[in-house]
């Protein structure tokens, strides 16, 4: 979790940066306006352990807090990788067989009708 709430620090660092700067259409970048991607945290009344809190919360709940604990872990034996991969596999084609079935179903009562 120190882990995760030090990436935050730094993201908040960076985004505290990025406020710094002028917007893009007050740098001359007319129509050139980047949308915000991820996760958007305000910071209100100048309470940044507040949105720091916050911003975790919305980690742990949209699953990126996993993303960067599976980047920062420890290393993955290759036997462990082929099991993920097969693992990975099965459930895919247990969920497009389920899809068919479901398709199937529905063919069925939508001509019944």
């Amino acid at each position: 979790m120190q882990a995760v709430a030090r990436a935050a620090r730094g993201l908040a660092a960076a985004a505290a940066a990025a406020a710094a700067r002028p917007s893009a259409t007050e740098a001359g970048h007319r129509g050139q306006v980047q949308q915000a991607r991820g996760i958007v945290v305000q910071v209100r009344d100048g309470n940044l352990e507040r949105a720091l809190s916050i911003m975790e919360r919305k980690m742990r709940s949209s699953g990126m807090e996993r993303l960067i604990r599976a980047r920062t872990h420890h290393h993955v034996k290759d036997s462990e990788k082929r099991v993920l991969a097969r693992k990975g596999l099965m459930q895919r084609v247990r969920s497009q067989e389920l899809g068919k079935k479901l398709r199937e179903i529905l063919i069925k009562k939508i001509r019944g009708q």
